[in-house]
């Protein structure tokens, strides 16, 4: 058969291997374009990777601003519930006293009522007796009339004898 040298195997072996090479060399080459068109793909991507951070960060800190300000506004109406209890406690007092007060002067005009009543009472009873004492005095002058008549008719009786 058909023997071949050494140095003729090792040269054939050696030329396909810078065959192989250069064939691998030009694909590498073409990965590694490949792989830098990726990587200014990937830049572009982190640049608006990037964009978006910022406009996250700054939409965080607007939320932190609302969510403080909200905050201030829990504990403004906190405070102001806090009055409103204080408000309804005392308007509670303030209810109980009006509730005392009316009670007293719900006595007190039943007690007005009471000298109303009497003083009518008073009033009636004395205007009883002074048209009786009227009718009284109207006796009396009568009398002293029919008194004083008889008087005069006796004087005169008298001094006719």
């Amino acid at each position: 058969m058909n023997e071949m040298s050494e140095a003729k195997i090792l040269e054939t072996l050696v030329s396909r291997f810078d065959q192989l090479d250069k064939r691998l060399d030009s694909k590498f080459e073409q990965i590694d374009r490949r792989f830098d068109q990726i990587d200014k793909r990937f830049e572009k991507v982190d640049k608006r990777f990037d964009q978006i951070d910022k406009r996250f960060e700054k939409v965080d800190k607007r939320f932190d601003s609302v969510e403080n300000k909200l905050d201030e506004h829990d504990q403004r109406f906190e405070s102001i519930d806090q009055r409103f209890d204080k408000l309804d406690n005392v308007l509670a007092e303030q209810d109980i006293k009006f509730f005392n007060i009316n009670k007293k002067l719900t006595k007190q005009s039943d007690q007005f009522d009471e000298v109303n009543y009497s003083i009518d009472k008073i009033y009636n009873q004395t205007s009883r007796l002074s048209l009786e004492q009227g009718k009284l005095v109207m006796k009396i002058d009568q009398l002293k009339n029919y008194t004083a008549e008889k008087n005069e008719k006796n004087e005169k009786n008298i001094n006719s004898i």
